[in-house]
């Protein structure tokens, strides 16, 4: 799907040279007005969420702001998406609409006109302020829900493996060297809920423990959750200790004891993996994040992220931060 900026970019090459003069200065009306907008909203402070803030001059063609309570100066960007990029908040949106739908990342920077690794680093920023606020703020599973694992196959993609690595490097579309669920393989944890939410949380290599599942589920079940789930006796310690209530049901089952919907997001999970040839392992938890956002996605959760990156909650990671920080090792 083309973003709305590739789309522009088509119809203004159709128009007479005219026709893209009034729209210049038509656009440049609309901004003059939309800047004196914004200029007359004061901000609370990002720092200590003072009301007591002042205009304190512009820079960079910013409104920067004085809280008199602090002393930090900033501006309506600090601590959000949007600090020290260049790009507004169309370019932003569509970066957030091709990250949600799979889209490759050369693609999106063909259409955008815009640099791999500028779109690379946008992309990461935007998984890593997901990652967090799941963190902070974890998804909660209620009613009838099916939970499973899946498997995918350990990546280091992006890195060069060295003459000591445990392993060779395989190509795209290669297969593990040891059958069934080996140690090759990144466990996913994931659940359902029967027409609403959805969570994948990678945990370890191979077969989860009882103690993995508890960090998974403990802190987004309800004792009113009903999970239905496979053979698999390591969900019986969520029971045990009262987090909610299991139901084991044998390999084709059908009617209201199966694992049905939980197996089309696995599905869903490994095709964006196949497309993507492979997510490397180590970001594989923001990823994990994405993929419990795009499932069941709504025409509206574009912008929902786009406002929550934006609200000043801290929501700034660095090219470094998004590179080195909160990824995951198995």
């Amino acid at each position: 799907m083309k973003s709305n900026i590739a789309k522009l970019i088509e119809i203004v090459k159709r128009l007479p040279e005219k026709a893209v003069n009034e729209l210049l200065e038509l656009a440049e009306i609309k901004k003059q007005e939309s800047d004196k907008e914004e200029e007359k909203a004061v901000p609370k402070c990002p720092h200590c969420d003072a009301g007591e803030v002042v205009k304190n001059g512009k820079g960079h063609g910013k409104q920067t702001y004085l809280c008199r309570c602090c002393g930090k100066s900033f501006t309506k960007t600090t601590q959000t998406i949007m600090e020290n990029s260049h790009s507004g908040e169309a370019v932003w949106k569509d970066v957030i609409r091709d990250t949600i739908e799979g889209v490759p990342i050369d693609t999106t920077a063909e259409n955008l006109d815009l640099h791999h690794e500028t779109v690379f680093n946008m992309r990461h920023k935007i998984l890593c302020c997901l990652e967090q606020e799941q963190a902070q703020n974890p998804i909660q599973i209620i009613g009838v829900c099916e939970a499973d694992e899946t498997y995918l196959l350990e990546s280091f993609k992006g890195k060069k493996f060295t003459e000591d690595a445990d392993r060779k490097p395989r190509k795209h579309g290669a297969v593990a060297s040891k059958s069934g669920i080996s140690d090759e393989y990144i466990c996913i944890c994931t659940a359902t809920q029967r027409g609403g939410a959805a969570i994948a949380v990678p945990v370890c290599k191979s077969q989860p423990t009882s103690e993995d599942i508890s960090a998974v589920f403990a802190g987004r079940v309800t004792p009113d959750t009903l999970i239905v789930c496979d053979g698999a006796k390591a969900y019986d310690t969520l029971e045990k200790n009262g987090n909610c209530s299991i139901i084991h049901i044998a390999e084709g089952t059908e009617g209201f004891k199966n694992i049905n919907t939980v197996n089309g997001y696995h599905s869903f999970i490994k095709e964006r993996n196949r497309n993507a040839r492979g997510f490397a392992t180590k970001y594989l938890g923001r990823y994990s994040a994405l993929f419990s956002l795009a499932y069941n996605i709504t025409d509206f959760i574009i912008n929902d992220i786009y406002k929550m990156l934006c609200d000043m909650n801290n929501r700034y990671n660095t090219i470094a931060n998004s590179q080195s920080e909160g990824l995951f090792a198995a």
